[in-house]
């Protein structure tokens, strides 16, 4: 049988069905087989591809015996042209006479930031106290105290807006800083990328002159060249005292990433996000409604508040759309709110529990008074008691707290939800008639 002619081509080919990613790495990579020492020898650009390739060296030898034959032994050599080349690029050469030219000031490196995630619009509740404080403190002394910084969460929960406000922060005290802020994905595609083209040292240069690196989701970091990249671009900032700051879904002992960088990341800072509260949702819907000079009720900012309870962007997007369907300040009311939520969520039905709306309602046709004015600072006898009774009726069919109720209720406080509650219990045990109106009321809204 004739013997197979060596084909490296057809190396390559084999190995585009590999998840690993190995043909990225041998596209600037050529072989050649020595049959007296039955060893093929590949020639690639550089150290990086020469470390990363050895780690896959069985694997290259199983693709060599697939496409040409089983060798004795594979060899991994840097080029020496590409090494010349490089030298002689650095250097010039000026044969007829010197030039002396002044010197072109660099232009200031400009971050990626969205200058309109800043600290002084995120708002802080119980969920997020930490990790707006730990962030604080890195923008105020980067590369001292929280480095690195970890901080995780659901989806929506202002992790993003921290990384932005971190940069524009340090940016505006200090411009010629430079910040880079990338998400993981970009990072691996830069990679790729670097190697592709064979620019891997502009890529190193870039990244490791960093005063200030922040990464978004590093749960997407992912391919064995990304994350050794990664990894070295890390500890050369981290040995020079630059501040690195990540933001992942879960916390590093979690992540799908190599141990070593899972041990880098737990060293530093850890803070966690979780899902607002009923009060800084109200507050976060009150923000977005101002900074779009539009005056919301009260009733209505609690009513979303209490039907959307995990996400930020969700709270903020339906806010936007009920100030789109409303096209004038008096159409601002619950039911605006229940067609605005709907649209995000069309399965959404209030209907399948005892809600503050239909107590209101109720209650203001039994007294013969508008919903507006148990939301009004009105002290109208009728009003006033009529508030009463619909707060003490909200308090005992529904699982609302007291902050909640007040927020339903014109944004009172939840000392006088709590007063008004505790006077229609007192009349309720001293008075029969009173006791019987309560009782209607209950079985109307039961119904």
């Amino acid at each position: 049988m004739k013997n197979k002619v060596f084909n490296w081509d057809s190396v390559i080919e084999s190995l585009k069905e590999d998840s690993s990613g190995l043909n990225l790495w041998l596209e600037k990579a050529s072989a050649a087989y020595n049959q007296e020492k039955d060893t093929i020898t590949i020639t690639i650009p550089d150290s990086l591809h020469q470390k990363t390739l050895a780690k896959y060296k069985n694997e290259l030898l199983d693709a060599i015996e697939h496409a040409f034959k089983k060798v004795s032994d594979l060899k991994l050599e840097i080029s020496k042209a590409d090494d010349a080349k490089k030298e002689q690029s650095s250097k010039i050469v000026i044969k007829e006479q010197q030039i002396l030219l002044p010197l072109d000031p660099q232009h200031p490196f400009i971050p990626s930031l969205n200058s309109r995630f800043r600290f002084d619009n995120f708002i802080v509740g119980q969920s997020n106290r930490f990790a707006h404080a730990a962030c604080k403190a890195v923008a105020e002394a980067p590369g001292q105290a929280y480095n690195p910084l970890f901080i995780y969460g659901g989806v929506g929960l202002g992790k993003t807006h921290l990384l932005h406000a971190i940069g524009t922060f340090i940016y505006e005290q200090d411009p010629s800083k430079k910040i880079m802020i990338i998400t993981a994905e970009k990072f691996l595609f830069e990679v790729t990328q670097g190697i592709r083209e064979n620019k891997m040292d502009e890529f190193k240069s870039r990244y490791r002159s960093a005063d200030l690196l922040l990464v978004d989701d590093i749960q997407f970091l992912r391919g064995d060249a990304t994350i050794e990249e990664f990894f070295h671009t890390f500890n050369e900032l981290y040995n020079h005292n630059k501040q690195i700051v990540a933001t992942s879904d879960s916390p590093p002992g979690d992540l799908k990433l190599e141990d070593r960088l899972k041990s880098r990341f737990s060293s530093g800072i850890i803070a966690d996000i979780l899902a607002p509260d009923f009060e800084t949702r109200v507050a976060i819907l009150k923000q977005k409604a101002m900074e779009s000079n539009k005056e919301v009720p009260d009733n209505v900012i609690g009513y979303i508040a209490e039907h959307i309870d995990n996400n930020i962007r969700e709270l903020e997007s339906t806010l936007k759309n009920l100030l789109i369907l409303a096209e004038n300040p008096e159409e601002l009311d619950i039911e605006l709110a229940k067609k605005a939520i709907k649209i995000r969520n069309p399965k959404f039905d209030q209907a399948k529990k005892i809600g503050i709306d239909m107590i209101q309602q109720i209650v203001s046709d039994y007294f013969g008074i508008k919903v507006q004015d148990l939301l009004s600072k009105k002290r109208h006898e009728n009003i006033a008691k009529s508030r009463q009774v619909a707060m003490y009726i909200t308090r005992n069919l529904t699982d609302y707290s007291l902050v909640q109720i007040g927020q339903y209720f014109g944004g009172k406080d939840h000392t006088t939800v709590m007063h008004a509650i505790n006077k229609v219990e007192n009349l309720v045990k001293s008075d029969d008639k009173f006791k019987n109106t309560i009782n209607e009321i209950v079985m109307r809204v039961k119904k």
